[in-house]
């Protein structure tokens, strides 16, 4: 029963590293055993939920990912994906020089937003893009 296929104990050991923590360090972290961590980590045992839930979110770690491996990593702070949008839709809007109308900034912002929560970033060809489409 190895997880040399990439489930739930090879994540564990990715945030780990991503950290940079022995095992032992966040074993202690996460109230557990060493030999504890080492089974989940090569898959031997499967986490109890209470752990999964400790270490995202001791470590800002995404449940989905940590559960199932799709996504990103790390949880997303939506605040800030939120800001980021609405910063990206205003320069876009206002480039020319002309009065940004409101809902034409919450349309784009609104669509860049959905954007961000999907691909954790945003290039100029898909702001433009997006623009076009809303303004």
């Amino acid at each position: 029963m190895s997880d040399a296929s990439g489930g739930i104990g090879t994540r564990i050991a990715e945030v780990r590293r991503f950290a940079n923590l022995s095992q032992v360090q966040l074993a202690e972290q996460l109230g557990i055993s060493k030999p504890g961590l080492a089974n989940y980590e090569r898959g031997v045992r499967v986490p109890p939920a209470s752990l999964v839930v400790d270490l995202c979110a001791a470590h800002k770690i995404d449940p989905a990912w940590l559960l199932t491996g799709r996504g990103s990593m790390l949880e997303k702070d939506l605040d800030e994906l939120h800001s980021m949008a609405v910063e990206v839709a205003w320069k876009y809007l206002a480039r020319g020089g002309d009065d940004v109308q409101q809902d034409h900034l919450v349309k784009l912002s609104g669509a860049l937003f959905q954007y961000l929560m999907l691909h954790d970033q945003l290039d100029d060809d898909m702001t433009t893009a997006m623009g076009k489409l809303v303004a």
